[in-house]
C-alpha cells in the first residue's frame, strides 16, 4: 500500500478527481471544436491548516493552479483565436465550480478562480510547437487534510503529461507512443520540473513509481 495526501486523490480519482473529470469534459461536444491539454501544480508555500472556531475540524486550504495549453487554427486571426481562448476558459471554469459543488471530499465548493491566459505564441504540444494560448486557472481546494490509502494499482496512470509540462509528482515516468501503449522506456523526473522531449513526436509520460519521500525530523 501507497500513503498519499488527500489531495492526491481529490486531484486523480478515477471516478470523482477534478483530472478525470475534465478529461471526460474535453470530449464532450462543448469542448469538441478545442485541441488542448493540460497538467497541474501545486503552490506549496500558499498551503494553509486552520482550525475552524468551535470545531475539532481541522481544514487544509491549498492554492492550486492547472495549467492549460490550448491550439488555435493557424488559419484564424489573433482577435478571433483570442476570442476562442475566451470561450474556453470560461467554459473550463465552469466546470470546475460543477465539479466542486458535487465532490463530497471538499469541505466547500470552489467560490471563485482567476484565471489568466498567455499572448498568442508558438506553445508545446505533443513533443512539438504549435500555435497557441497557455491557461492558468488558480482556485483553491478547502479539504480535510488526513491521509489516504491507495494501493499501488489505483494509483493514476490513466493521466498523461506532455514533453515539457511541469512535473506534478516526483518518480518514474514510462513513455507512451500515440496509441497509448507503453514503450518500456523510463525516465525519472522531480515535481515542478519540466518533463523532457520525446524521441518521436505525440509521445507522452506517463507515472508508473512515485519517489517515496521520508520524514525528516526538523
Amino acid at each position: 500500500m501507497t500513503q498519499i495526501p488527500i489531495v492526491r486523490q481529490i486531484l486523480s480519482d478515477p471516478d470523482t478527481g477534478l483530472l478525470s473529470y475534465l478529461s471526460q469534459q474535453l470530449q464532450t461536444p462543448s469542448f469538441s471544436h478545442f485541441k488542448s491539454q493540460f497538467g497541474f501544480y501545486v503552490d506549496e508555500s500558499c498551503t494553509q491548516v486552520t482550525s475552524v472556531d468551535d470545531s475539532l475540524e481541522i481544514q487544509t486550504i491549498l492554492l492550486l493552479t492547472l495549467k492549460l495549453s490550448i491550439i488555435a487554427d493557424s488559419q484564424t486571426p489573433s482577435d478571433e483565436a483570442a476570442v476562442h481562448a475566451v470561450e474556453f476558459q470560461e467554459l473550463l471554469d465552469a466546470q470546475i465550480i460543477r465539479w466542486s459543488q458535487n465532490n463530497p471530499q471538499l469541505l466547500k465548493p470552489i467560490s471563485s478562480i482567476k484565471s489568466t491566459f498567455s499572448q498568442l505564441s508558438d506553445i508545446p504540444f505533443h513533443g512539438g510547437y504549435l500555435p497557441g494560448f497557455e491557461i492558468r486557472s488558480q482556485f483553491t481546494l478547502i479539504y480535510s487534510p488526513v491521509t489516504t490509502q491507495l494501493s499501488q494499482s489505483e494509483e493514476p496512470q490513466y493521466f498523461l503529461h506532455s514533453p515539457g509540462e511541469r512535473t506534478p509528482i516526483s518518480g518514474q515516468y514510462e513513455v507512451i507512443n500515440s496509441n497509448g501503449k507503453g514503450t518500456g522506456l523510463e525516465v525519472t523526473s522531480t515535481a515542478g520540473n519540466p518533463f523532457p522531449p520525446t524521441s518521436e513526436s505525440d509521445q507522452s509520460y506517463r507515472l508508473v513509481d512515485p519517489t517515496k519521500h521520508k520524514k525528516s525530523n526538523r
